[in-house]
């Protein structure tokens, strides 16, 4: 009993995750209701064309062909014109409206996928990578809107069918029963053959993408070889990778050349015996040879519309494994915690726990400017870690459980990357074209020197990126950015190591100012600068993981540890 309640509470989030999909993928179809039906329309246009027109050749073979009649011929080269047209027509437009409104439902899924990842701190999304995200981003919104067209090809397969299963058995029972019984055998045989004919396929693409992830790595660092006098190291390594490369490549054409002639061999055997049996039953008297290359021909293309029946289905599972995932990640499905939406927690002298991972909390005092300093490079990566994972504790409550519009009221983390967006200086400060910026920032980032160095001054133009600027410039901008905005609590990683140390001292002495003056709330900074531990209230000197003193800088000067640390 104990077994079955365990077995059940561990299947619930998986079933939870299939019900959220069906239900992203029931609101896709909802939304494009009219283009689906418009689309499997034109596409049923186009499938059953296509399954009349070996059917009307046949007809013209015994009314007109048969009996010599030139005027029952153009008669039925008409009709025939007429089925290729409808099917031309029905394919190009199904296509195209079904495109549209797939193209349309990416589209909106990629909206939401972004405003979530913008959104601070919001569940499902502080633990997952930029490269997942992408992934949701083009794949998963790509597999979840492809449901529109799986529908539409769907529906005109169906009728394909039907058009093609009621033209056989019309013309002859016995044949046509045969024909029906085949075909689907076939079908699926060639579905139970794919997999052992490719066996070794997943795995040969696999190392395939791993020899070329290892070549793109030997080519990042090819000046680094170079100083060691690597090269012919590596270029040893990386022919053996090619090889194996061009191997694998081999075995896979093969892999797809085996599943080609599997295909062949089948249809070719499914045609062969509704020759066979057309033949006869022509000799029999009981069909006439235009049935029979009707027949023929439908049998031909009778494989068309049950291969896409089945591959609607087996792609069906690939946009409902997606649409799960997108779910997960746009709704934050499971159990998120306590959703804080009071303004008690509203307040920018707040006290801050960082939680790295395999260490001690870091608490940080409310109200002070305090830098953290690092003995350990990798200790030092977990806890930017932390903060980009929002692994954090704002006056006792983690960040995670708050309102996601709540907390940056409450918080602001800024990344050590300048990255600024097209626009102007001021833009990129403030967010609009008309923002003020008060001085007390604009000095304690050091940009009033660029305003004072720009003609244009705050709307000095910006190119996408910072190009037209230097390093050392996008970085006072971006601390600018990280430091307007009023009281609020902040998190600060490296925000002057493109600067010079002159300037870097500068930026110190205005981030003490600003704070005195502006009433800046808690500051928190994770740099080993000796400017900036100099301008700290108080100073965490992380050891290692568990070995973590609190003082000032000068306080601090004495132990040798630290000084080694800070010296530069």
């Amino acid at each position: 009993m104990d077994n079955d309640t365990q077995q059940r509470r561990h299947d619930q989030p998986l079933e939870t995750d299939k019900r959220a999909g069906t239900t992203v993928l029931r609101s896709v179809i909802r939304e494009e209701k009219g283009p689906i039906l418009g689309a499997a329309a034109l596409l049923t246009c186009w499938s059953v064309g296509e399954a009349l027109v070996p059917a009307v050749i046949g007809a013209a073979v015994d009314e007109a062909i048969g009996p010599s009649d030139l005027s029952a011929l153009i008669l039925w080269l008409l009709v025939l014109a007429a089925c290729f047209s409808l099917l031309s027509f029905g394919f190009m437009w199904g296509s195209r409206v079904g495109a549209y409104a797939m193209n349309r439902q990416k589209h909106l899924l990629r909206g939401r996928i972004t405003a979530t990842a913008l959104q601070p701190d919001r569940p499902g999304t502080s633990r997952r990578l930029p490269g997942e995200i992408a992934a949701l981003s083009a794949a998963d919104s790509d597999n979840a809107s492809n449901v529109i067209m799986q529908i539409a090809m769907g529906g005109s397969a169906l009728l394909g069918v039907a058009v093609s299963v009621g033209y056989l058995l019309w013309v002859d029972l016995w044949v046509g029963s045969a024909v029906i019984l085949l075909s689907p055998l076939s079908l699926f045989a060639l579905r139970w053959l794919r997999p052992k004919l490719s066996s070794t396929t997943h795995g040969q693409q696999q190392g395939i993408a791993a020899a070329g992830a290892s070549a793109a790595d030997i080519l990042r660092g090819v000046e680094v070889l170079r100083g060691i006098g690597g090269e012919r190291a590596a270029a040893g390594w990386y022919t053996e990778r090619s090889s194996a490369v061009t191997t694998a490549g081999i075995a896979s054409a093969g892999a797809s050349g085996r599943i080609a002639g599997a295909h062949i061999l089948i249809t070719g055997l499914v045609l062969v015996s509704a020759a066979i049996l057309s033949a006869y039953r022509v000799v029999d008297g009981s069909m006439t040879v235009g049935a029979m290359v009707g027949v023929l021909g439908v049998t031909s293309f009778l494989a068309t519309p049950l291969g896409t029946i089945v591959g609607v289905v087996e792609t069906y599972t690939v946009s409902a494994a997606s649409a799960a995932r997108l779910a997960e990640f746009v709704d934050g499905h499971g159990p998120i915690g306590i959703r804080y939406s009071g303004t008690d927690l509203a307040r920018a002298d707040a006290a801050l726990t960082i939680l790295p991972e395999d260490c001690d909390p870091l608490d940080c005092t409310a109200g002070r400017l305090t830098v953290i300093a690092c003995a350990d490079p990798d200790i030092r990566r977990r806890i930017q870690d932390a903060v980009g994972a929002g692994r954090l504790l704002v006056d006792g409550v983690e960040t995670e459980s708050m309102d996601p519009d709540l907390l940056p009221t409450v918080l602001r983390a800024a990344p050590h990357e300048a990255h600024l967006f097209e626009g102007t200086v001021r833009r990129n400060i403030t967010g609009s074209d008309d923002g003020v910026v008060p001085q007390t920032v604009l000095r304690a980032s050091g940009v009033d020197e660029l305003v004072d160095f720009f003609d244009e001054g705050l709307d000095h133009k910006v190119d996408g990126g910072g190009r037209n600027l230097s390093g050392g410039q996008c970085q006072r901008i971006a601390l600018a950015r990280a430091l307007a905005g009023g009281p609020l609590t902040r998190i600060l990683t490296d925000p002057t190591t493109a600067v010079d140390s002159v300037t870097e001292a500068r930026i110190a002495a205005g981030l003490r100012a600003l704070r005195i003056v502006g009433d800046q709330g808690t500051m928190v900074i994770i740099s080993n600068s000796p400017n900036l531990l100099a301008a700290a209230d108080d100073v965490i000197f992380v050891r290692d993981e568990t070995t973590v003193t609190v003082g000032t800088h000068h306080g601090l000067s004495g132990d040798a540890g630290y000084g080694k640390v800070v010296s530069r």
